[in-house]
């Protein structure tokens, strides 16, 4: 029975450690919105846990979370918006590269300098605040690492942009160049030989120019936080954790080690009901359905050319299907087709997820291409930049979408492939076998998530609420024992004197009546 003390000893710890609500700061330097979103679904998990979140990234909240303050400071703001200002879609289209070396090179260290030269950026460093844990995007951590720094607490990643190898590379898990597509080119795990070659030369030829920029950052931090600051490397190497945006049923199978946690689809949700114009809209399609449109947030449809546009609208309008065109900004087009309509905003999953949508035509973002697995729809993919173009090929490989080049995109072929991933039937059964993978898993990956973040920050709590019931259990013990021993001696003393005290009466009595003996044997004599 003594070893069953342990178990009682052990479950008010872990109770009380769960009930405890810790101060989490969450930060992305990411370019884009889409960046946000697992980040927006951990904290929801998190504040219902009673934990307290703070947010901050490039992106000024759209609506108010109980539980979560976000911050975003005017300077990466403006930058953000500034750098992300360009058409990159008119560039794809004439052959150009939609963001430069330059450009992808100067990003790390400007919106890090603009960061750390916000003024709300310095009230926040300078407030006093503590937190328990920081959690950081694995897109673009090194410059955040300065935030970790400054409060010296544990931190991990979220690894917002799945086939990006750099985080999990950096703190252990094996990434071989030569079998490890390189995420910005349309390179998949079916390489031959040239293609091995070709994706470790870009493997290896982005190293300079990584360390180009980093050396600028380094510069930065130091700045900011003095020399002492160690080297970006040498902080990024002491990630407890990371929560990698992947699962081998869109992204590729990984041998990661084991302070690496898939949470793919953490953000995906099951469809709501839309609307009642929508859905009175989308009904008057009857079986032919419906296809949706969107580019996502990364690219900014108002920077695209009209003429793109009309040849756009040229190829839905062709279709039997109703669609649904998802643009940032209303756009001056008067032309539209009747089984078109353009919305500023649409609920995406809710779409992707109604039983009358027949394909889904996207930019290739990787969160979209979770979220079509995840429902079940085959897409057509228009890649524009960053992993835009290994997701494509990922999903194309797979067998669920059609790939188009935006250089020579034309209404026909537009069209053509719009009808053939809805009329081939190997496309939406391809789709539908990726989306048993991808459900079929033990928990959600919230709640891996949550658990993997709860873990990380509460062994500091278990451990010190461990030392605390120790303390107390051998100072409950020791004054236990402590007291029985003084009891048991009381009594044994009093015991003794009390022996003693019978002890001195009966040698009285024995000494009297050997005396009175003695005396009368003299008297008989």
């Amino acid at each position: 029975m003594k070893g069953s003390r342990w178990p009682i000893l052990c479950l008010p710890i872990l109770l009380a450690a769960s009930a405890c609500g810790s101060d989490i700061l969450m930060i992305t330097m990411g370019g884009t919105k889409s960046h946000k979103m697992p980040f927006w679904e951990l904290a929801r998990g998190l504040i219902r846990r009673s934990h307290n979140i703070t947010f901050i990234s490039a992106f000024p909240a759209d609506f108010h979370i109980t539980g979560l303050e976000e911050i975003a400071p005017e300077g990466i703001v403006s930058y953000v918006r500034s750098y992300m200002s360009s058409d990159l879609v008119g560039a794809r289209m004439r052959g150009e590269d939609p963001l430069s070396v330059h450009d992808i090179v100067r990003y790390a260290y400007e919106i890090c300098d603009a960061f750390y030269n916000d003024y709300e950026t310095r009230s926040f460093l300078r407030s006093g605040r503590n937190f328990d844990l920081i959690i950081l995007d694995g897109a673009y951590p090194e410059c955040a690492l300065g935030v970790v720094y400054r409060f010296k607490v544990p931190f991990i990643y979220i690894n917002t942009v799945g086939f990006y190898v750099g985080p999990f590379s950096m703190s252990g898990s094996p990434a071989p160049y030569s079998v490890t597509p390189f995420f910005a080119k349309a390179f998949t795990d079916n390489m031959g030989l040239i293609d091995r070659a070709l994706n470790a030369a870009w493997h290896v030829a982005v190293m300079p120019l990584y360390g180009v920029s980093i050396a600028v950052l380094q510069g930065v931090l130091r700045k900011n936080f003095g020399y002492k600051i160690p080297h970006v490397h040498d902080m990024a190497k002491n990630v407890s954790f990371i929560l990698q945006n992947g699962h081998f049923s869109v992204s590729y199978p990984r041998p990661y080690l084991p302070n690496v946690a898939e949470v793919a689809c953490i953000h995906c949700k099951e469809a709501k009901r839309l609307d009642a114009e929508l859905e009175e809209w989308i009904s008057g399609a009857g079986e032919t359905g419906f296809v949706y449109v969107s580019m996502g947030s990364s690219v900014r449809t108002a920077q695209m050319p009209l003429t793109v546009h009309h040849m756009i609208l040229d190829a839905l309008g062709r279709l039997p299907q109703r669609v649904l065109w998802k643009q940032d900004v209303d756009q001056n087009i008067t032309d539209i087709p009747s089984n078109v309509r353009i919305y500023k905003w649409l609920p995406q999953q809710d779409l992707l997820g109604h039983p009358k949508i027949k394909a889904f035509v996207t930019h290739g973002g990787l969160l979209s291409m979770y979220e079509t697995v995840y429902h079940g729809v085959p897409i057509v993919s228009m890649p524009v930049f960053c992993d835009h173009d290994s997701n494509a090929a990922k999903a194309v490989v797979d067998g669920y979408a059609k790939r188009l080049d935006l250089q020579y995109l034309t209404s026909e072929s537009l069209h053509d492939a719009i009808v053939e991933v809805i009329t081939e039937p190997k496309y939406k059964n391809e789709v539908m076998k990726r989306q048993i993978l991808l459900r079929d898993q033990k928990e959600s990956p919230l709640e891996r998530a949550i658990y993997w973040t709860e873990y990380y920050y509460m062994l500091d709590v278990v451990f010190l609420l461990m030392i605390a019931v120790f303390i107390i259990y051998a100072l409950i013990s020791y004054t236990i024992r402590f007291g029985f021993k003084r009891l048991a001696s009381y009594i044994q003393n009093r015991q003794v004197k009390k022996l003693l005290v019978n002890s001195n009466g009966i040698i009285k009595r024995s000494k009297l009546l050997i005396d009175q003996t003695a005396l009368g044997s003299k008297k008989k004599l």
